[in-house]
């Protein structure tokens, strides 16, 4: 170019400037706007489907583990009607011949997943106790007892009587009880209180559900877990909500444990609030898929620069 081709500083100051939407430094920041949505999005997603997994696992458990406990009633239950209709109980208590008793009703609590056995007087007093090993040890009475009083009043006929329920001792902690009364004559001379402690019932229903179980009484209090940590009370309004026919809850229980709640059934009634927990890696989850979707951005914006540089390269050959 000759010398009076040169542009002068007029015509240099008065050239247009470059349209913003062409400038290097916007569609860098654009692209890294969407880069970062993108890794936020796909990590959210990740983290709410495995949450959303998370949470259908724990209300199966749930279901599991309450029809499991329905299960261990049921076999408490065989356990009393088949002492309760055994010829020669009814005799033997009204005698209170706690030897021949013994004969009668040790082969069918060995013979039945129930761990404990009591046979008991009207006025409450334990007239023969069995126990499987490990159980807890037996009490002289169960005088006072209200569940024991109700089976009495109600005791007309041969099936009247009968309730389960979750009962805490002072000696054996929480315990599911089923109670049947023994009748002779049209009157009950007796009952039979089959026993299971509800930490027993829980440790076997958590390995069947794979998850943590917690009972909560009425006051939102937690009598027995299988997890090992100590889960937090819950308020006395949402236990008694829950137990009321509430729908299901979810929270934090402990860290990071994630858990539902909702009623525990025991003889067709709620008696007390049921806790089914997992610890949540649904974060973990999250975490790994953005890196994922960051490590395919950077190959992604590699794999174009690479073809880019080509592309221009050829240009200049030619």
């Amino acid at each position: 170019m000759d010398l009076a081709e040169r542009p002068t500083a007029e015509d240099r100051r008065a050239a247009p400037r470059e349209p913003l939407y062409r400038k290097k430094e916007l569609h860098l920041l654009i692209g890294v706007i969407v880069a970062a949505l993108t890794v936020s999005f796909a990590s959210q997603r990740a983290t709410d489907g495995a949450r959303a997994v998370l949470d259908n696992r724990l209300l199966h458990a749930g279901a599991g583990a309450d029809a499991g406990v329905v299960d261990v009633e049921s076999e408490q239950l065989a356990a009393v009607r088949a002492i309760a209709f055994t010829p020669g109980v009814a005799a033997d208590l009204a005698a209170l011949d706690g030897h021949d008793l013994n004969r009668l009703v040790a082969p069918i609590q060995a013979n039945s997943t129930v761990p404990m056995v009591d046979m008991v007087v009207p006025d409450g007093r334990v007239l023969l106790a069995v126990r499987a090993k490990g159980a807890p040890l037996p009490v002289s009475s169960h005088a006072g007892l209200p569940a024991l009083k109700w089976a009495f009043e109600h005791a007309h006929g041969s099936r009247g009587g009968r309730l389960s329920q979750i009962i805490t001792f002072k000696r054996g902690g929480a315990t599911l009880v089923t109670i049947s009364p023994v009748m002779s004559g049209g009157k009950p001379v007796g009952a039979v209180l089959a026993m299971t402690p509800l930490a027993n019932v829980l440790g076997r229903l958590s390995q069947e559900v794979w998850a943590d179980l917690t009972v909560y009484n009425a006051d939102g209090a937690p009598i027995v877990t299988t997890g090992d940590f100590t889960p937090k009370p819950l308020s006395a309004a949402d236990a008694k909500t829950l137990i009321a026919g509430g729908a299901v809850e979810t929270r934090y229980v402990y860290a990071d444990h994630r858990e539902k709640l909702g009623r525990l059934i025991v003889d067709h009634t709620a008696q007390a609030v049921l806790g089914v927990s997992l610890e949540d890696d649904s974060n973990v989850a999250g975490r790994i898929v953005a890196l994922y979707v960051v490590i395919g951005l950077i190959c992604t914006v590699l794999i174009l620069a690479t073809f880019w540089a080509r592309v221009v390269n050829a240009r200049r050959v030619e």
